[in-house]
């Protein structure tokens, strides 16, 4: 996906978001992402089978964090992994340093999006 690390900022985050970016393109394999949110929002939105088949996605959280947002999933029980926020589609995760992204609790997090996932 070109322009991906346009949407960020700072360094630290851009470093997080192509770390996470590698993991769901990894992991999923067959997903497309695109920019969603205009200038202001810049939300990359990962989907399988049509661009309204969201699984998850990443954006540029303040003070040099990331966000990873998933779709279908309502709660998880993880010692690293901690939703924040209030999101009614989405639930996300504020990631502040990259050393944080651990590839297999994004891969565990991501394979319940799978099982969950209408599409």
């Amino acid at each position: 996906m070109e322009n991906f690390n346009e949407i960020f900022k700072s360094p630290k985050a851009k470093e997080m978001g192509n770390k996470l970016k590698t993991i769901i393109e990894s992991y999923f394999g067959n997903v497309e992402g695109n920019i969603v949110g205009g200038a202001k929002v810049k939300l990359v939105l990962f989907s399988r089978n049509g661009k309204n088949n969201v699984l998850c996605g990443i954006q540029e959280g303040n003070d040099e964090s990331c966000m990873l947002y998933v779709h279908h999933v309502n709660e998880i029980n993880h010692e690293r992994l901690k939703f924040s926020g209030k999101g009614k589609h989405a639930k996300r995760i504020k990631f502040v340093d990259i050393k944080d992204i651990l590839v297999n609790d994004i891969e565990w997090l991501l394979s319940i999006v799978n099982e969950n996932a209408p599409f």
